[in-house]
């Protein structure tokens, strides 16, 4: 069955639960300094905490507010 034979809320869903992807960066030395300190300081892996600021920072791109001037 492919994708596009399915219902519309089974694809849905299907996005809802892709699961997670690997990307690579390369960023400055003192940005990467601070999230390691900031991961030691919250008890988390730098990957997680990396994850989860992009993702805030990814879902505040729907707020105009949060848009930069």
């Amino acid at each position: 069955m492919n994708r596009d034979s399915l219902h519309p809320e089974t694809r849905k869903l299907s996005r809802q639960f892709r699961s997670p992807q690997r990307i690579t960066i390369t960023m400055p030395y003192g940005a990467y300094q601070r999230l390691l300190e900031r991961s030691d300081q919250e008890g988390r892996s730098l990957s997680n905490l990396a994850a989860f600021l992009l993702e805030s920072a990814v879902g505040s791109m729907d707020d105009p507010s949060m848009h930069f001037k």
